[in-house]
């Protein structure tokens, strides 16, 4: 196998965080015959030294810190407002790069699309997010951002779709992979274990606690500190919740701070169930409709009970429901989840099942070996091919 050299131009990158770095992460650790550089304005924690420093715009920059920041978001999606991007073409006449790479997420990707036009470099682009509902913007520019996102995703000669939801959503393309979010391939899955009759029933939740799934959270975290007979531990960043109510649940060891994956693995596989929430918010649809959880396939290894909390339409619940492969509970209310987990908790024959399930698909759909192989390959096979099309318009 040859070497491959890449240019990283992306405001997500690889580092062994959360979400779409974590996953970054995971592909590039072990990644063979790989030249990997990066540009990017934030270079904390990166796994490679070969890094290209972007710089904004600086008056557009300091608008960011005033009440005109949203008109500032909107600049930036918008346009293309990067002005020092002669490090990148220097790069690009010296090293040569095979493929320019991105992720549909923030400013640079649109960075990485026009030099990659510039220098005719072909473009991969990788799907993980509906990044036009995401982005802090007004709404007029929203349906510009969306229209943009789409023209990237037709102009990149290869991409990468974390499910086949967003995959329909964005249209056909000719060289387009379903690449499921790659769970840590350190954790051997094992097989599911009955409870002990004498153990609490315990649910762990491991990932964003603010943001959108704020209220979600703080509704349920509420309610079972009334049901004794079953536990809630959540793991997450720091709360952006009330004062009081963040007192509460350290108080009662609900929430328990963040821990990255290597750290939190024994914490997953002692527990009872494991759940993922997707928000029932009606501007979070499109999100929640194409978006794939990567806690999924983590969540799989364990061979535990998963507990899908999240609207009918969610990318998440398809899942569940089409591989019989969770509990699913698509009302809002919290207090009928809290009434689905009693249920489970007294149905030691369904653990069993459902954890055995999860088994299943992590040795199968969510193999980490199977699905960092995909991407390697892939890339590899692009290059060599040298796949010359003419981009959408």
């Amino acid at each position: 196998m040859n070497s491959l050299r890449i240019l990283l131009i992306s405001s997500v990158l690889p580092r062994n965080t959360t979400g779409g770095e974590l996953l970054l992460y995971r592909h590039f650790l072990n990644f063979p015959g790989l030249s990997l550089a990066m540009a990017t304005d934030d270079c904390q924690g990166l796994l490679t030294a070969e890094i290209i420093e972007i710089k904004a715009n600086r008056l557009l920059n300091r608008l960011a810190r005033t009440r005109f920041a949203k008109w500032f978001h909107d600049v930036f999606q918008c346009f293309n407002t990067f002005h020092n991007s002669q490090k990148i073409r220097t790069y690009i006449k010296n090293n040569k790069p095979d493929i320019i790479l991105t992720v549909a997420h923030n400013e640079l990707c649109w960075l990485a699309q026009q030099i990659s036009q510039e220098f005719n470099i072909p473009l991969v682009t990788i799907f993980h997010d509906w990044w036009p509902d995401m982005a802090y913007v007004h709404t007029f520019a929203r349906k510009f951002l969306t229209n943009r996102f789409k023209r990237l995703y037709q102009q990149s000669q290869m991409v990468f779709c974390v499910d086949e939801e967003i995959q329909q959503a964005l249209g056909t393309h000719p060289n387009v992979h379903i690449l499921y979010p790659i769970p840590n391939p350190s954790i051997k899955a094992k097989s599911p274990t009955p409870l002990a009759i004498e153990d609490a029933f315990t649910v762990i939740y491991a990932g964003t606690l603010s943001g959108i799934y704020g209220p979600m959270m703080q509704d349920l975290s509420t309610l079972v500190q009334e049901y004794p007979e079953f536990k809630l531990k959540l793991f997450g960043p720091p709360l952006d919740w009330p004062d009081l109510l963040v007192k509460q649940v350290k108080a009662a060891q609900i929430y328990r701070g963040f821990m990255t994956s290597d750290l939190i693995a024994p914490v997953l596989r002692d527990a009872s169930a494991l759940l993922v929430a997707m928000s029932f918010n009606p501007p979070d649809q499109m999100r929640m409709q194409t978006s794939f959880p990567s806690k999924i396939p983590e969540y799989c290894q364990f061979g535990k009970p998963i507990i899908i909390w999240g609207p009918d339409y969610s990318s998440a619940v398809h899942w569940g429901r089409k591989h019989q492969s969770a509990l699913v509970v698509t009302s809002p209310v919290a207090q009928d989840l809290v009434k689905a987990i009693k249920e489970l908790a007294s149905q030691p024959e369904e653990q069993i099942r459902l954890g055995e399930k999860a088994l299943e698909m992590a040795q199968g759909m969510f193999n980490p070996e199977k699905i960092q192989k995909q991407f390697v390959n892939s890339l590899y096979q692009f290059t060599s091919s040298n796949i010359n099309y003419k981009t959408g318009q």
